[in-house]
């Protein structure tokens, strides 16, 4: 009975691991550092890297219980642990250090560096305060404030949450914010041709 408990519980996590469930955490913590970015219509790219860290977790699963005959439990644990903190501490620093090497290689044959994120992730992932300013292709302004909260790129819809100013937005003239973006180092402009916005971004 035990040895047919046993057999059970090895299924179970075998198919647990081999269906992609553990090579999901990987994928997980390197989408939230930034490390691996998917469009929302690329899922098959998605798809790709899960299987990649899939077959990792398989062959390390692989190599405790068969060939370091460890116990199913400390295996699971092992792959756990491995998953988390070897996912921050070796995966993600070599995936960064294959994207280094291959920006390298295209600036030496006079091609531009190459950014995954989405250009809203680039601009708005700081922990800087950022103040908007968002107008119209006729340089009307639509709305300002500060930055509360941006969906992220992965998602189709664009939308932000914005915390009032201290001066009303009649105050504020597009050829003002113009001349103040223009006065500071750290300001952005994210033209956005599908909704028709222009958004002066100052950053403190």
């Amino acid at each position: 009975m035990n040895d047919e408990v046993y057999k059970l519980v090895y299924s179970m996590i075998t198919i647990l691991i081999t269906s992609g469930c553990f090579g999901y955490i990987n994928y997980n913590i390197l989408e939230k550092l930034n490390v691996v970015v998917d469009r929302p219509n690329k899922e098959t790219d998605k798809k790709q890297k899960i299987m990649i860290f899939t077959g990792i977790n398989i062959s390390l699963y692989w190599v405790l219980t068969t060939v370091l005959n460890y116990e199913i439990t400390l295996s699971i644990m092992l792959i756990l642990l491995f998953d988390v903190i070897g996912t921050i501490l070796i995966i993600a620093p070599l995936i960064k250090l294959i994207d280094f090497l291959i920006n390298k290689i295209r600036r030496t044959s006079g091609q531009s560096y190459t950014e995954n994120r989405n250009t809203r992730d680039y601009i708005f992932n700081t922990n800087k305060i950022q103040t908007l300013f968002v107008f119209d292709f006729d340089n009307n302004l639509i709305t300002c404030g500060y930055l509360d909260y941006q969906q992220s790129g992965d998602n189709n819809y664009f939308d932000l949450a914005l915390m009032p100013l201290d001066h009303p937005e009649n105050q504020y003239s597009f050829e003002y914010i113009v001349e103040e973006v223009s006065k500071h180092e750290n300001s952005r402009t994210l033209v956005d041709f599908e909704k028709q916005i222009k958004i002066y971004i100052l950053r403190d």
